[in-house]
């Protein structure tokens, strides 16, 4: 593909860019700089950065010396991303950080690897990977409190991008790289990009807000875009008319909104919407459904037919086919099964088990329930288990308990995923205090334990410290009845004071779907989530747009927000320039790093 494209851009940063030439001698450069660390056939490569040309040199270098990379989410706590360097047993991190937590495994800053690479040679290293070796390792949440390294084979990444017909792949498209790297969704926008010569563009802000998406599709003229389900709906609620130069618009991770598919599709008229659905032990996608602009007769919007590489199969308890019509367990087959989960042996032989209609070949246990429509597509119907999706990521809610029943101070905790009245998941962890334990002091303790050991998305919004867990007749804990003292569960309630506290309280009050908001109460334990707070952003810039989305963050709740806005223009203008100043300083960087020719 480098030799077909050439002199095509590959990826652009802002206002940076790099060529399928440049990719290819800077990436060559790279890997054997890495192959003089020790990295090398089988090996496996941490890489602890966002989205960036650097990470994309990174990934690319990684597997010419036919090693894995592993994303290690820079936005994660240090002590979770070391454990999953631990487990994975990385022989090399690189990091866009300098400062911070130290990995066990040798640690190299990604920066000045680009710059010492300069003085290696840029022809390709003679070693072709082969279709089974690991591409990388992707982290997901794990029932027993350990999360699960998938390990993905070449094969499965080269079928989910080549000679399918759920999305087209060329040269012609531009593709929106705005998936974190450690969710599987950026497997699809980094190599549906590369492998096709077509142009990738990278949103690298941690938390975009949505008008940066959005400014972003016009201005680079996107014609592909991936979006998780909440995102999507965002879009469609705030920045519809930004859509309308897609061509095709990929979205899922979780149950669609139909009221906002119907919306799109009137308002896109020349863009192809279509559903994506799937485990990342199948990578990225198992089914899709290419949604006619007519509809699709009603009810949720279908998960569609397996795609190119891949067959479905739905049995029942005992593995036995499940008619048409009938609610079966999909099990998924084909090119796009990962090879197991890292160092587990136990859990790999649970989720991928033998085929009983092929001998030899496997299938993935997915845990979803679905059924077959008359004409063929799928309808997703639930999960089998306590799995739930927060933010498109997938989190196994005992692993949080795991995490919640370590911490000082806690006899047993439960948590749980109870929607909030605009639909967003509430994670609530329900912690029972050792004897002589202050329920405060334990929710406390939680609640620093999970910002320090949880990803942001698996920390729950609510804590809630109870003498006794609720029992049911046959002895177990009554979920119902732990929902009702969440919502009894009193939280501060200090009315606004201020027309800005007033403004703020209206906007929230509608994002999260709350009755009220007390102006000192945290967002989170309300609810919501960083997609949560991109909304509520999209609705306050327009009334004081030099805010960036990361004041939310900051600031999370409405006293100490309005204080920044009222008082801290120029902070947050200066706070802007920096940023940009920072940004700019790291792009001059990678262009001092090219080699000269």
């Amino acid at each position: 593909m480098v030799r077909a494209a050439g002199t095509a851009v590959a990826a652009v940063e802002g206002g940076t860019s790099v060529t399928y030439d440049e990719l290819d001698r800077r990436s060559n450069q790279l890997a054997r700089f890495l192959l003089r660390q020790g990295a090398g056939p089988g090996s496996l490569v941490g890489l602890h950065a966002g989205r960036s040309l650097a990470s994309l040199l990174a990934i690319v270098a990684t597997l010419k010396i036919r090693a894995g990379y592993v994303p290690l989410d820079p936005t994660t706590p240090y002590a979770y991303l070391d454990s999953i360097a631990r487990d994975c047993r990385a022989d090399l991190v690189l990091s866009a950080n300098r400062d911070g937590g130290v990995f066990a495994a040798p640690t190299i800053n990604l920066s000045d690897a680009l710059t010492l690479a300069r003085a290696e040679s840029n022809l390709a290293h003679e070693e072709d990977a082969r279709p089974d070796d690991i591409a990388y390792v992707m982290y997901t949440s794990g029932s027993t409190g350990r999360p699960k390294g998938v390990r993905i084979p070449h094969r499965a990444v080269v079928r989910l991008v080549t000679g399918q017909s759920y999305a087209h792949f060329g040269a012609d498209e531009v593709v929106l790289h705005n998936s974190p790297l450690s969710f599987d969704a950026s497997t699809f926008e980094i190599w549906g990009t590369l492998l096709h010569g077509a142009r990738c563009v990278l949103i690298t802000d941690d938390h975009p807000s949505l008008r940066t998406i959005a400014n972003t599709i016009r201005r680079e003229g996107v014609t592909t875009a991936w979006f998780t389900a909440g995102l999507f709906r965002a879009l469609v609620d705030q920045e519809l008319e930004a859509l309308s130069g897609l061509r095709q618009l990929l979205a899922g991770g979780d149950v669609l909104s139909p009221s906002h598919v119907m919306r799109a599709l009137a308002a896109l008229p020349g863009c192809q919407l279509i559903n994506g659905y799937g485990p990342t032990e199948n990578t990225t996608f198992t089914c899709c459904y290419r949604i006619p602009r007519e509809g699709w007769g009603g009810g949720p919007v279908p998960i569609g037919v397996p795609i190119g590489g891949t067959y479905v199969r739905l049995l029942d308890d005992d593995m036995r086919p499940a008619r048409d019509g009938e609610i079966g367990m999909l099990y998924a087959g084909g090119l796009g099964l990962a090879v197991d989960y890292a160092g587990d042996p136990a859990r790999s032989a649970e989720q991928f088990v033998p085929d009983p209609q092929r001998p030899g070949a496997r299938l993935c246990r997915t845990g979803d329930l679905v059924r077959r429509r008359p004409d063929g597509n799928l309808d997703f119907v639930g999960r089998q288990d306590r799995q739930v999706k927060v933010d498109g990521k997938r989190v196994e809610l005992g692993e949080i308990e795991e995490m919640v029943r370590h911490c000082a101070g806690v006899s047993d905790a439960v948590v749980t995923a109870t929607k909030g009245d605009a639909g967003a998941l509430i994670l609530t962890a329900y912690v029972k205090p050792a004897p002589a334990r202050p329920g405060s002091s334990v929710v406390a303790a939680v609640h620093t334990q999970a910002m320090h050991s949880l990803p942001p998305h698996m920390q729950p919004s609510r804590i809630v410290a109870l003498d006794e867990f609720p029992l049911t007749a046959n002895g177990k804990i009554d979920q119902s009845l732990l929902a009702e003292r969440a919502a009894a569960a009193p939280l501060p309630l200090a009315s606004a004071s201020s027309e800005t506290e007033r403004r703020l309280s209206e906007i929230f009050v509608r994002v999260l779907g709350a009755r009220c908001i007390g102006v000192d109460t945290n967002f989170f334990e309300l609810g919501a989530t960083s997609l949560k707070l991109v909304e509520a952003h999209a609705s306050i810039a327009r009334i004081w747009p030099q805010v960036e989305v990361l004041a939310l963050f900051r600031h999370p709740n409405i006293r100490d927000l309005a204080r920044t806005l009222d008082g801290g223009h120029e902070s947050i203008a200066s706070e802007a320039q920096r940023r940009a100043r920072g940004q700019a300083a790291a792009l001059q960087r990678l262009n001092n790093a090219r080699p000269r020719r």
